[in-house]
């Protein structure tokens, strides 16, 4: 049996799909996740310059 995990959001908390943002523009690779609406996750600053956030396996805290 497989293991269903939900996956989150770490910037805004929100849950994440499993599926490339619907709209993608940027000329870098499209990330494999993106929210529920199917915008991008949030963006970071990473060591490329911003880039979406990789989710993660529990609902950050955000308070």
């Amino acid at each position: 049996m497989e293991k269903i995990t939900t996956l989150f959001c770490p910037e805004c908390g929100e849950e994440v799909a499993n599926v490339p943002p619907r709209v993608w523009l940027t000329g870098t690779p499209r990330p494999e996740h993106s929210h529920l609406d199917g915008e991008p996750l949030c963006a970071v600053m990473t060591e490329e310059g911003y880039r979406p956030a990789k989710p993660i396996n529990c609902r950050p805290n955000l308070d």
